[in-house]
C-alpha cells in the first residue's frame, strides 16, 4: 500500500495533499508547522525544527544527546505525524494484511527533505516498527523497474591515505553473503570493485552496472556535498556529487539503484546525493547524518540481503531494518537507526529472489578448503585446546608461500572455518590492522597500529573494546582474530622487525586480555624463495625458539602448489563431482593449465561448478516453461 504526500510551502507554513492513486481525490491539510522556525517541546524544553535538523546534518553531539534520545525521538516523531495526519489513526491508513506501508514525501523543499521522517510515531509507538517506510521524491512521476536475474553490481570503495574504512573486510562479507545464493555475484564477475576515480571512469561504460554501491567517506555541509575518492597514487581527492552524477548520466542505460554509503550523503539538500541522483535513478539510498564504520557496514549488508537475496523493493528492505536493530548493534535510544534515507521514483519494483541451484547442497565456502589440511589442522587444534584449557591467552602463527599460493585465502579460511567450528560456544571477532608506513620507532608504531584497528585511543582500552564488542555474547568466550594484511615487501616488514613484533605482542598486547578474552594472531608473507625465507627465520632469527610468556607461537609449513592427490581428496570431501571416465583427464588439464598454482586451480574448479549450476538452472527454467497451465 502506498500513500503520496505532496507538500508545498504556503507563506510561513506548508500545505499537504495526501492521496493514494489519484491526487484529484486526495485530502488536503493546511497550516503545517514544518518550517525551520516551527517550535515544539521535547522533554519540557522548546526547540525549533531548524535547530533539530541542524543537529542531525551537522552531527552536533550536545544537541543530539539532549533532544534525540528515545524520548526526544518519540516526541519529534509524534509532532511530525500530527502535522501530516492530524487526528487520523494509523490503523485507518494501513490495513494489517497489506504488508509494508510505502509513504512517499513529494517535495523539493530542503527543510522538508532533511526532516527525520522515519521517526513518525503515534501514541508512543514508532510506526517504523509497524512496517511503515518513508521515502522522498522530487515529483509524483513513477517508473516500473525490473531487476535482472543476475544483476551487475559495481562497488566503489576508495581508501585514500588517512581515510580507512575497512573496505576489504566489508567487501569480503558482501561477496560472501551474496555469492552463497547467486554464484554470479562474485568479484570479477557480476560483482566489480573499483578503488580510484580513474578506475571508475574506465569501468562504467564497459561494465554497465544495474546497481552502484559507493562505500567510503563523504564531506560537506548544508550547502555542499562531496564524495572522497583516491587517485592512482592513493591521494585524497574530493569530487562534488554532481561530478559523480554526470559520469552515471553518460551511460546509455542508467542504474536502477545507487547506494551512497558515506557520512551525510544527503546533508547537502538539493546538492546531496539523493536530490542530485533521483531525477535519473529510480532508487537512491544514502545517509542523512554520520555513518560510523561498523553500523554502515551492517546496515548495508542487511539492505543488500533484502534487495538481492530476498528480492524486496528498496522501501521494503528498509522497512525490515527496525526489526533487526539488535543485529545492527543499534537501539531506539540511538538516532543512528534512522540514518538511511531513500529517494524513490519507482512504481512497481520487480526482482526475483536469489535461489541456490545446487543439488549437492555444497558448502558455500568449499573453494577455500582445497588442501592446507596440515596448516589449518594445527591452528584449529591449538585454538580449541586454548579455549578448553583457558590458557594461554593468545596464539600466534606465521605462514608463507609464493605469489598465487593462497596466502590471503588461508586468512579467509581461518575466519570461515573457525566461525563455524566455534559457534555457538565462542564468539569470533575479526580485526584487520594496517601495517605502519614506517617503523622508525617499532614499539610505538605497533601500539598505534592496534589502537587504530580496535578503534580506541589507548592500548589499555582494548580489553574494554572487546567487552563492548562481545556484550551480546551472553557470557561466552571471545576469540579476537587479529588478521594482518599479507606482507609482500621487506619495506613493509622485514624479518628482524617481525621478531620484534612477536615479542611486543607477547609483552604488551597479550597481558591486556581479560577473563573470557583470547586472541589469535595471523601474519602471512608472499615470498619469491620460500626455502630461503624459512631458513632465515629458523637459523638467523631463531624464531622457533623465541621465548614468550603469554603466547604460543608457531611457524606453519609453506603453502605449496596443488598436487593431483590433493584434488582427489578435495573433490570427494566437498561433493565436486566430475564424470568418472573423464576425471583424470579433467584434473590433468586443470593442473597443466594452472601449474598447481593454488588460486588459479580454485578459479578453474569454480568455473566448472558454475557451468554445472548454470545448466541446472536452465533445465529448471525450461521445465517450468514446458509445464501446462491448468489455471482456468
Amino acid at each position: 500500500m502506498r500513500y503520496c504526500i505532496k507538500i508545498t510551502a504556503v507563506g510561513d507554513s506548508y500545505e499537504a495533499l495526501i492521496y493514494q492513486d489519484n491526487p484529484a481525490v486526495g485530502r488536503s491539510h493546511q497550516g503545517l508547522a514544518l518550517g525551520p522556525q516551527a517550535l515544539l517541546s521535547i522533554k519540557g524544553r522548546s526547540y525549533t525544527l531548524g535547530d533539530l535538523v541542524g543537529a542531525l546534518i551537522g552531527a552536533k553531539r550536545r544537541l543530539l544527546a539532549e533532544a534525540f534520545d528515545e524520548r526526544g525521538q518519540l516526541e519529534l516523531g509524534q509532532h511530525l505525524y500530527r502535522e501530516l495526519f492530524a487526528e487520523t489513526l494509523p490503523s485507518e491508513l494501513k490495513r494489517r494484511e497489506s504488508g509494508p506501508l510505502d509513504l512517499r514525501i513529494i517535495t523539493t523543499d530542503e527543510q522538508l527533505m532533511r526532516l527525520p521522517w522515519p521517526l513518525l510515531a503515534h501514541q508512543g509507538i514508532f510506526l517504523a516498527t509497524e512496517g511503515w517506510s518513508v521515502s522522498l521524491a522530487r515529483s509524483p512521476e513513477l517508473r516500473r523497474c525490473t531487476l535482472p536475474e543476475h544483476p551487475r553490481l559495481l562497488v566503489i570503495a576508495p581508501e585514500p591515505a588517512g581515510a580507512r574504512t575497512r573496505a576489504d573486510a566489508h567487501l569480503e562479507q558482501l561477496e560472501r553473503r551474496l555469492s552463497v545464493y547467486d554464484h554470479h555475484l562474485r568479484l570479477d564477475e557480476q560483482l566489480r570493485l573499483v578503488t580510484t576515480w580513474e578506475e571508475l571512469l574506465s569501468c562504467l561504460p564497459e561494465f554497465k552496472p544495474h546497481l552502484v554501491y559507493f562505500y567510503g567517506h563523504g564531506s560537506g555541509d548544508a550547502h555542499s556535498s562531496q564524495l572522497v575518492f583516491a587517485d592512482r597514487e592513493q591521494r585524497r581527492i574530493e569530487k562534488p556529487v554532481t561530478d559523480f552524477v554526470q559520469e552515471l548520466r553518460a551511460l546509455p542505460e542508467l542504474p536502477l539503484l545507487v547506494y551512497v554509503n558515506c557520512c551525510g550523503g544527503d546533508a547537502g539538500g538539493l546538492l546531496g546525493a539523493g536530490m542530485q541522483l533521483s531525477p535519473y535513478v529510480p532508487a537512491v539510498i544514502t545517509n542523512r547524518t554520520v555513518a560510523e564504520v561498523d553500523r554502515a557496514q551492517s546496515t548495508a549488508l542487511a539492505l543488500w540481503d533484502g534487495i538481492l537475496v530476498k528480492g524486496l523493493a528498496p522501501h521494503a528492505a528498509l522497512a525490515r531494518l527496525p526489526a533487526g536493530l539488535a543485529e545492527l548493534n543499534l537501539s531506539f535510544s540511538d538516532v543512528r537507526w534512522i540514518t538511511p534515507v531513500l529517494h524513490a521514483h519507482y512504481d512497481r519494483w520487480e526482482a526475483p529472489p536469489a535461489r541456490r541451484y545446487d543439488p549437492q547442497d555444497r558448502d558455500p565456502f568449499w573453494h577455500l578448503k582445497l588442501d592446507r589440511v596440515g596448516q589449518f589442522g594445527a591452528v584449529s587444534y591449538q585454538t580449541r585446546q586454548m579455549l578448553r584449557e583457558r590458557r594461554p591467552r593468545s596464539l600466534a602463527y606465521i605462514w608463507y608461500g609464493r605469489v598465487g599460493q593462497g596466502i590471503e585465502l588461508f586468512h579467509k579460511r581461518l575466519q570461515v572455518e573457525l566461525q563455524d567450528d566455534l559457534q555457538p560456544h565462542t564468539m569470533l571477532h575479526e580485526v584487520r590492522p594496517e601495517w605502519p608506513r614506517q617503523l622508525l620507532d617499532p614499539e610505538r608504531s605497533f601500539e598505534e597500529m592496534l589502537v587504530e584497528a580496535f578503534g580506541v585511543t589507548s592500548l589499555k582500552l582494548i580489553s574494554q573494546s572487546i567487552r563492548a564488542i562481545s556484550r551480546d555474547a551472553a557470557g561466552r568466550p571471545v576469540l579476537v582474530y587479529v588478521r594482518h594484511q599479507p606482507v609482500r615487501s621487506k619495506e613493509v616488514l622485514n624479518l628482524p622487525q617481525l621478531k620484534a613484533y612477536i615479542h611486543w605482542w607477547d609483552r604488551k598486547f597479550a597481558p591486556l586480555l581479560r577473563e573470557q578474552q583470547y586472541a589469535l594472531l595471523g601474519i602471512s608473507f608472499e615470498v619469491e624463495k620460500p626455502a630461503k625465507f624459512r631458513r632465515y627465520l629458523l637459523e638467523n632469527e631463531q624464531i622457533a625458539t623465541v621465548d614468550l610468556a603469554n603466547t604460543n607461537f608457531r611457524l606453519l609449513d609453506e603453502l605449496e602448489r596443488v598436487a593431483k592427490d590433493d584434488l582427489y581428496d578435495f573433490l570427494k570431501a566437498h561433493k565436486v563431482e566430475l564424470p568418472s571416465r573423464q576425471r583424470d583427464r579433467i584434473l590433468d588439464e586443470i593442473l597443466d593449465e594452472t601449474g598447481g598454482n593454488y588460486e588459479q586451480t580454485i578459479r578453474s574448479l569454480r568455473r566448472y561448478v558454475d557451468r554445472a549450476l548454470d545448466q541446472i538452472e536452465d533445465d529448471k527454467r525450461q521445465q517450468a516453461a514446458a509445464e501446462p497451465d491448468y489455471d482456468y
